[in-house]
Formats: structure tokens, sequence, C-alpha cells
């Protein structure tokens, strides 16, 4: 009885993991994703090539030396 459940298990188990759905990416099946991410894409490149400025006021995180 036991070889049979564990062989119905393992069965089942196989059955399980072959009927799996295929992936595929969003920029294939979603419309006008690809464009929306090119954008993004261009924004953070931009956004990567120029400088933060820096604050003249800065806060001082340390005492003056006595």
């Amino acid at each position: 009885m036991k070889s049979l459940a564990t062989t119905l298990l393992v069965a089942f188990a196989l059955v399980a993991i072959q009927s799996g759905c295929e992936r595929h990416p969003a920029s294939e099946t979603v419309p006008g994703y690809a464009e929306k991410m090119e954008k993004k894409e261009a924004q953070a490149e931009k956004k990567a090539t120029h400088s933060e400025k820096a604050d003249p006021q800065a806060p001082s995180y340390f005492p003056p030396k006595n």
C-alpha cells in the first residue's frame, strides 16, 4: 500500500511539474511595454550622467577641534 501511495505521489508530482506554463517576457506579451521601458531607461541614463549639487551649508557632523 505504501509503495502504491509513493508511486502515485511521484507520478502526480511529475505530471504537475511537466504541465507548467511557459513564461514569456513582458516585452513580448504586453503591448507598449518595450517602449515604456525604453523611456524609463533613457530617463535613468540621463539622471545618472548629471551630478547632484552640493549644499554649501552642509551640516557639521564633528565639532571643531579646540
